[in-house]
């Protein structure tokens, strides 16, 4: 049985007081005459390299008739961090869910789905929700929703919430919220002529995956590894890399089995989008597809217990984002502009004319509109007490690491990486000790100490 936090309570005085919500205020210009219905496509642990080959019907409707972005990351490499963030284009470090054991402190005014159920849209949520969210306990601001808590928990006879009743779901879990997804847009829960938002959330690819026994034994190709897999030397790496030790084959194994469970999250994607083409919505649907983080295939040594996310390292921040709205978004187009999950919000209020209360102010950048950042925040906070804290200064040229003891502020250890000369990041220009070699990295790390306090638009 899953262990019920004790912050039910605060989920349910948000709900109580969600009708003194203030209005949501207008944008200048007004909003368009017929506002957007919203998709958002969401997995669970995709990396962004060397995962979308199994989806060619997902590389169709996103990367041929979108736009892909193709340096896009997650601010906190973590399931429920990453997830608040999509929810209300914040960092983690002002919505306050800093590790998979806090989404109780998400304030759920702050959310999307409250700014857009108030202005009249129909909500749904189909899929995982947060870890650990108490299954008798309705996601907030949704009109209808089939959740499960935890993707690692997942699997034939597993509990559901849906609709408010618990039930036990024998139906393959991506299958079911294809279903739940198809029979919102076009079936008995679909004659509502309202525009929608709806979030499907799927299990896969997240360890163990479980791939669908119609892809149980499909090919997926064989993997060599790449130079970070390979990396033998970690010294110059913080303590809880140098001890790492992993299995080629067995990671091999762990990317056979995401791939063939992505296989079936392609699956969904046809039939969403077929449902839509059928209903003629599909024209005025902007949609993304993206997954809440990276994973590591061992790159640095690491994989085991929980370390294939939570690191700073390319892999485990890195995400696939792609964004579509025939006639608005660019098909076919590939951008290398610093995006990351806290853009997701802003880019839906922007595109349904809306504007978030004072009192939330987004740190994210819309996508649809042409302000660049130069860089980025990634901040990581102690969850399971496997890999520190740590906060990071991400841009196109260079990555820079700081590492943090339990009281959050003390330095433990740095890390730079010259991404362009050294893009497996294999050598830390740091670690020499040597002054005369360093890159100067005394006004990065001013900046990232106040990056690491930033909120709305003073943040990168």
């Amino acid at each position: 049985m899953l262990h019920q936090p004790k912050w039910i309570a605060g989920v349910v005085a948000t709900l109580a007081v969600a009708c003194l919500a203030v209005p949501l205020r207008e944008q200048a210009p007004a909003q368009p005459a017929r506002r957007p219905n919203v998709l958002i496509i969401l997995t669970d642990d995709q990396r962004a390299s060397g995962t979308m080959s199994v989806m060619p019907e997902t590389r169709r409707v996103f990367r041929t008739n979108g736009t892909e972005f193709t340096h896009a990351f997650a601010t906190t490499p973590l399931c429920c961090p990453s997830r608040a963030s999509i929810f209300t284009g914040r960092y983690a470090h002002n919505h306050g869910v800093k590790n998979n054991e806090s989404a109780g402190l998400l304030d759920q005014e702050s959310t999307v789905q409250r700014y857009l159920g108030e202005a009249g849209y129909r909500t749904a949520f189909f899929g995982k929700y947060f870890n650990s969210w108490p299954i008798r306990t309705d996601p907030p601001y949704f009109d209808r929703w089939a959740v499960f808590p935890n993707s690692g928990l997942v699997s034939a006879g597993t509990d559901w919430n849906v609709n408010g009743a618990v039930r036990a779901v024998q139906t393959y879990s991506t299958d079911y919220i294809a279903d739940r997804a198809v029979r919102f847009l076009g079936g008995t829960e679909g004659s509502d002529d309202r525009p929608w938002l709806m979030y499907v959330s799927t299990a896969a690819p997240h360890v163990p995956a479980r791939p669908e026994s119609d892809h149980a034994e499909a090919p997926v190709g064989y993997w060599s590894g790449n130079p970070a897999v390979f990396e033998r030397d970690r010294r110059d790496k913080p303590p809880f890399v140098r001890d790492r030790s992993i299995t080629l084959e067995k990671v091999r194994m762990v990317r056979r089995n995401q791939l063939r469970s992505l296989m079936s999250v392609d699956d969904l994607v046809e039939r969403v989008f077929a449902t839509l083409e059928k209903l003629d919505d599909k024209e005025n649907t902007l949609a993304f597809f993206m997954s809440d983080n990276g994973f590591l295939w061992g790159e640095h040594g690491l994989y085991a217990q929980g370390s294939q996310k939570r690191s700073p390292y390319k892999p485990s921040v890195k995400l696939p984002l792609f964004m579509r709205w025939p006639g608005r978004v660019e098909a076919g187009a590939a951008r290398n502009r610093l995006a990351a999950n806290i853009d997701v919000a802003p880019t839906i209020l922007g595109a349904a004319g809306l504007q978030p209360d004072d009192a939330y102010p987004m740190d994210g950048i819309p996508l649809l509109g042409d302000r660049l950042r130069e860089r980025l925040l990634l901040e990581h906070y102690v969850d399971l007490g496997r890999i520190p804290e740590w906060a990071a200064t991400y841009t196109h040229e260079y990555e820079y690491i700081e590492y943090y003891g339990d009281d959050g502020s003390t330095l433990t250890f740095r890390e730079y990486y010259d991404l362009e000369s050294d893009p497996w990041q294999l050598d830390n220009l740091l670690f020499d000790r040597d002054p005369a070699n360093d890159p100067d990295v005394a006004r990065i790390a001013e900046q990232l100490d106040a990056d690491r306090r930033c909120i709305g638009a003073a943040c990168p």
